[in-house]
């Protein structure tokens, strides 16, 4: 409401009218830029440490999660990317189609995009970028999961289309990953260094200073960067570039990161120890975040149904049943993971809480009766583990108390992590315990629960439902699917997940504009230091 005083002229209808009106466009355009576009403290130096090196630099040649954390979507970028609730969308792209028969995707390209050598991005650069990744010579990293692409050809100034010898319901997907990022590069600096990547050199914000090895990695704001408009929306919309430069620091243990934090010597760390959360969370000097990403990993136990007890569906349930996941979590990351049953993670568009009424809650006298309904007759069943992640074994610790507290005897056995894989590729175990890398694919993500997972379950139903997620190009169709999966899941039980575990951070108090998502994807270029 807008009051006048008295002893002003009332201004002509005219002008009054043309005043609100101005009035009203410049709230909406504060409404529209959102709390992450509220203006920052431009400059300075983010200093962040890192748990590993670089592996290498060619964002096409490599799956290490370091080298993509470092490199995609801050000095490379992708065709499409993901908002805030992790649906993909254009990115370097502006807009796109698929055929009606699913066998051609077209993609229309945005305008003005610079590389970091001061050229403007062109289709030829895109052609050359995504025949480069499934290149088997170079060897590409997506050689295998681009088959279906038999050509990619230019048919516009800026407009690319890819040609499909069958559906792929996962293009986007790989087409927007950060992870194995199908980064676009320059075809002109490729060829000039014999299609090596000598100096990193892309589209995104920041530019490429130096590495050096076991020590550090520097990159510095691109100013002549060409930031994509509209409101911040996940890893879309406007980006403002505030630090002039970043400077990941690698320190590979997490007592030395966290003095590094309290030296002063850095301004952000993570991966903190689950142990030591709760304490770091009681200080004043630090702000300390834990948040669960979409691509979270996820820790479970398979069992071999190869094994006449644990193929039968009642004794899995009375397994189900007696596992109460809020304190397996507990026990194993010290809370600090997102208890469910789901294989779809909790940040997926699938996902819905309702889905957690489904699933095999804690129930020890639902255990018990379905135990007398299966064939165990009291035999010790082994459970395999390794203590080389320390959550897969102490969630088998928490697990064996809880089977005992219904009936269930098991043991536990301990390998080294070699040997652990090997067991489970060849399934020679009874109970498993292990972790699951998140995928945002849900064919990867349900791989296990196919025909050739390694364990022995089968399931007819799923591989139809798989196989239909694989024929569609309707992302909300694939979602449905995803769910009706789950639900068999729930009902067969074919193995048990425990929780996702959440990414955890900690920073100094004048770092600003982190929020939740940059707990999955950080956005350099909308933090700052005040």
């Amino acid at each position: 409401m807008f009051q006048f005083d008295s002893k002003y002229k009332i201004m002509p209808n005219r002008w009054a009218g043309m005043a609100c009106m101005l009035v009203v466009i410049a709230a909406v355009l504060v409404l529209l830029a959102g709390p992450s576009q509220a203006a920052g403290k431009r400059g300075g130096v983010f200093r962040m440490t890192m748990s590993t090196d670089l592996v290498q630099v060619d964002l096409h040649q490599t799956s290490a999660e370091i080298d993509n954390g470092v490199l995609a979507m801050t000095v490379y970028e992708t065709l499409f990317s993901f908002d805030e609730r992790n649906n993909i969308k254009p990115f370097l792209a502006e807009s796109y189609q698929f055929s009606d028969d699913g066998l051609l995707l077209t993609i229309n390209l945005r305008k003005g995009v610079k590389f970091h050598n001061g050229e403007e991005m062109t289709v030829e650069d895109v052609k050359f970028s995504l025949d480069r990744v499934r290149d088997a010579d170079l060897p590409g990293f997506h050689v295998t999961n681009l088959k279906s692409v038999t050509e990619v050809n230019i048919t516009g100034p800026h407009q690319v289309q890819i040609v499909l010898s069958a559906k792929m319901s996962n293009l986007l997907n790989y087409l927007a990953t950060d992870v194995s990022a199908i980064a676009i590069m320059s075809k002109k600096d490729l060829e000039a260094s014999g299609n090596k990547v000598v100096t990193p050199m892309g589209s995104g914000p920041y530019k490429w200073v130096e590495w050096v090895k076991d020590s550090k990695v520097v990159l510095e704001r691109f100013d002549g960067y060409s930031s994509p408009d509209g409101p911040v929306d996940g890893l879309l919309g406007k980006r403002h570039q505030y630090f002039d430069r970043l400077e990941y620091h690698i320190i590979k243990e997490p007592a030395p990161r966290i003095m590094a934090l309290d030296k002063g010597d850095v301004d952000f760390t993570s991966t903190l120890p689950y142990h030591m959360i709760d304490e770091l969370k009681k200080r004043d000097d630090i702000t300390v975040f834990d948040a669960l990403p979409p691509n979270a990993v996820w820790y479970m136990y398979y069992v071999n149904f190869n094994h006449p007890v644990l193929a039968d569906v009642n004794f899995r349930k009375a397994m189900a049943y007696a596992l109460d996941r809020g304190e397996i979590a507990k026990a194993a990351v010290w809370g600090y993971g997102t208890p469910t049953f789901s294989v779809i993670s909790p940040k997926l568009p699938a996902y819905t809480p309702d889905l957690e009424k489904m699933a095999p809650s804690y129930d020890p006298a639902k255990a018990k009766a379905f135990l007398k309904k299966s064939p165990y007759k009291g035999e010790k069943l082994k459970i395999l583990t390794s203590k080389n992640y320390t959550p897969m074994y102490d969630q088998v610790v928490a697990a064996q108390a809880m089977w005992a507290a219904v009936g269930i005897k098991t043991e536990i056995e301990i390998v080294d992590w070699a040997t652990h894989l090997a067991r489970w590729k060849s399934a020679d175990h009874e109970i498993l315990s292990f972790a699951m890398i998140g995928r945002m694919n849900p064919s990867a993500q349900t791989w296990n629960l196919s025909a050739g997972n390694f364990y022995g379950y089968k399931n007819d139903k799923i591989d139809e439902l798989r196989g239909k997620m694989n024929d569609t190009v309707d992302l909300e169709e694939r979602n449905r699917l995803f769910r009706e999966i789950y639900k068999i899941t729930c009902d067969e039980v074919p193995y048990m997940i425990n929780f996702y575990i959440n990414n955890s951070y900690a920073f100094q108090k004048n770092v600003k504009g982190f929020t939740e998502y940059d707990a999955f994807r950080m956005r350099f270029w909308n933090m700052y230091i005040e």
